[in-house]
């Protein structure tokens, strides 16, 4: 091993690695009142920054994520990267590696491995690898083209997230030499910004799956790179500060202004942006393979429905769970995209509150998961959870009912207008009787499927009750939900809990046996919960 006496030579927009941080090289020069060269480097780790390129007044640098930088010293410890070869080479086939040298990670943590020698063997053999991970490593450059095709050949899936690599020329000339590469990973890498469109297809044209969060790349940028990539079907772009999916025309508005290209595309994710407008959304609608796209924990308001038959024409998966939808009919919007069958939209506003409404009015109303499948005619799959035939239907009867009685003596279009959904399910279900007599009545229909439930708390399963509380509830209601009602009534942390019934043995006449309801994504109907039923709450914790 080579000991290092002299500092690297550095440019700007380099990257390095000290001490196991990795940063991009922002400044390098003197500092007043200080002699002497400082270099300014922006850290890919929030924790190891100190300030965001400032000293004394004077801006030295900028950095993406505020409070990111630092100024360090020139210093032999300094590491500037290797090539793909050489890291591969040195972590698969080190001939002098031995069990002992083994850390976890870049930790001082060791690990042990069982039968380390057949380990090292099979892994030492580059020319049939086809999954490598070299993430986290300082890869910065590529070997030679016909060195690398040989070395290794099968290399389909590989993963360079978190390295030394500072542009997309380099990025290009590391992989091209792998002909069967279909899936690359470049998450939290830091490139140097794309300013025109490059000519990456030789390198990245057989690419099936991109992966490349946090490398806080614009849309704009993206759409540079789209050429490079013909055959692309999973591109996973989250956490990319996006708030807009490219620079628009303000002469036009901005949901004609549709994003072009990704013929093949049809897996997106762009999670974890920052994304308010669905107009914007509305760009990608004409994507023409677009089966599946994530929304979750963006910024998202409202949802606008299609504005022409063509938007969104094959998407079956949306998620927009941890958004900032505050009214209902956002979730009408969003049924009107007639091929979606899997939504996932839990831990927005409106959900939240119309689950606290549900839980402290005793009313009878629906909880949210009955609201969302009855406003969404086409989905099958909610939050993760089938939507099984019957469940449309108990859901559909009660939120109609409900919605009918909510709103005795208003105009038709009063109704239509808070409940769009209202004529086409009467036209289904029939028309609800809201009359004086019908009113002051128990439903039988809503009766029939509201199920009486007992949830009593208990140390043990055959101790005595703490305290008991009834309640009815929706066969279609999930464990979790059951869960976060009861934590509200009894008190009891819904992540404590542990929830059984005695039923009777199908075999064994008379003989009771317990059943847990283990998955919070099953409804209660699952579990053949009947009206009546005493459900007893454990806490886990005693």
């Amino acid at each position: 091993m080579v000991i290092k006496t002299e500092p690297p030579k550095l440019e700007v927009g380099q990257r390095i690695e000290v001490d196991y941080y990795r940063g991009t090289v922002r400044f390098l020069g003197v500092v007043p009142p200080t002699k002497g060269e400082w270099i300014g480097v922006e850290w890919d780790a929030e924790e190891r920054g100190k300030h965001s390129g400032e000293h004394n007044g004077t801006q030295y640098f900028t950095c993406t994520i505020p409070g990111t930088g630092s100024f360090t010293r020139p210093s032999p410890n300094i590491n500037v990267g290797q090539t793909l070869l050489e890291i591969l080479k040195e972590r698969y086939v080190d001939e002098e590696l031995t069990a002992e040298d083994l850390y976890l990670g870049e930790t001082n943590v060791k690990v042990d491995v069982y039968d380390f020698d057949r380990v090292k063997k099979k892994n030492s053999q580059l020319h049939l690898m086809q999954i490598v991970g070299l993430a986290n490593t300082n890869v910065s450059s590529a070997a030679d083209f016909d060195e690398t095709q040989k070395a290794c050949p099968e290399i389909q899936d590989l993963d360079l997230s978190s390295t030394l690599i500072a542009t997309w020329q380099d990025l290009a000339d590391i992989v091209a030499p792998l002909s069967k590469l279909t899936v690359l990973r470049i998450s939290r890498n830091r490139f140097h910004p794309l300013t025109a469109q490059p000519s990456f297809e030789y390198a990245f044209k057989n690419l099936r799956c991109l992966a490349m969060n946090r490398v806080y790349i614009s849309w704009d940028e993206m759409n540079m790179l789209e050429h490079s990539l013909p055959n692309l079907e999973i591109l996973q772009i989250g956490f990319n500060l996006f708030t807009e999916l490219g620079k628009s025309d303000e002469s036009t508005p901005v949901a004609d202004q549709k994003i072009k290209g990704f013929a093949k595309l049809e897996n997106l994710h762009l999670e974890g942006n920052k994304l308010v407008d669905w107009n914007q959304i509305l760009r990608l609608s004409r994507l023409p393979k677009l089966k599946s796209l994530d929304l979750s924990e963006n910024r998202i308001a409202n949802v606008i429905g299609p504005q022409d038959p063509e938007d969104f024409k094959l998407l079956e998966s949306l998620r927009i769970n941890d958004n900032d939808l505050k009214e209902w009919s956002s979730v009408d919007q969003l049924g009107l995209y007639t091929s979606l069958k899997a939504v996932w939209i839990q831990n927005n506003p409106v959900m939240t509150q119309a689950a606290e409404d549900a839980t402290a009015d005793n009313s009878g109303k629906p909880d949210v998961r009955t609201i969302t499948i009855a406003r969404m005619a086409h989905i099958d799959q909610l939050n993760g959870t089938e939507i099984l035939k019957k469940n449309r239907i108990d859901a559909e009867l009660y939120y109609l009912k409900n919605a009918a009685f909510s709103n005795v003596g208003a105009e038709p279009a009063a109704i239509q207008a808070l409940h769009p959904r209202f004529e086409q399910l009467c036209e289904i279900h029939g028309r609800p009787d809201t009359s004086d007599e019908r009113r002051k009545a128990t439903s039988d229909l809503l009766k029939d499927r509201l199920l009486n439930i007992t949830f009593v708390a208990k140390d043990k399963i055959d101790g005595p009750a703490k305290t008991s509380v009834q309640r009815g509830v929706l066969g279609s209601m999930t464990v979790r939900n059951v869960k976060n009602l009861v934590q509200k009534l009894l008190r009891v942390p819904a992540m404590r809990q542990e929830l059984l019934f005695m039923a009777e043995d199908p075999v064994y006449a008379g003989v009771m046996h317990e059943v847990f309801l283990k998955d919070d994504l099953r409804m209660l109907s699952y579990y053949d919960i009947t009206d009546g039923t005493e459900v007893i709450v454990l806490n886990k914790a005693k």
